[in-house]
């Protein structure tokens, strides 16, 4: 299974590949904002094509197939993580403004 060819998908918009979204409930009113990147290192791999179509469909991407080993899915799967674990440790911080 590790040498075998496997297909999955990114989704991008213009240049940026998609990372990460986040729901908020904002004055009861679910606000959804998305998060890219121009590294596709650090792109978020869906492994279904169903769920990437309707992802891109949300965010106004489009989907791109990908065909690697296993193993080079879970590496990508593996960058996206540490990429996700350093942003919630260094850098996601919000500032209000008065």
């Amino acid at each position: 299974m590790p040498n075998r060819e496997y297909q999955y998908y990114f989704i991008k918009l213009g240049k940026l590949y998609y990372v990460n979204d986040w729901c908020k409930d904002v004055k009861k009113k679910e606000i959804t904002s998305y998060e890219f990147t121009h590294d596709e290192l650090v792109a978020f791999p869906f492994d279904k094509e169903s769920i990437a179509k309707q992802m891109a469909e949300e965010c106004g991407g489009h989907i791109v197939v990908r065909n690697a080993t296993f193993n080079d899915y879970v590496r990508q799967g593996q960058r996206w993580g540490n990429y996700i674990s350093c942003k919630k440790k260094n850098s996601w911080k919000i500032y209000t403004f008065k």
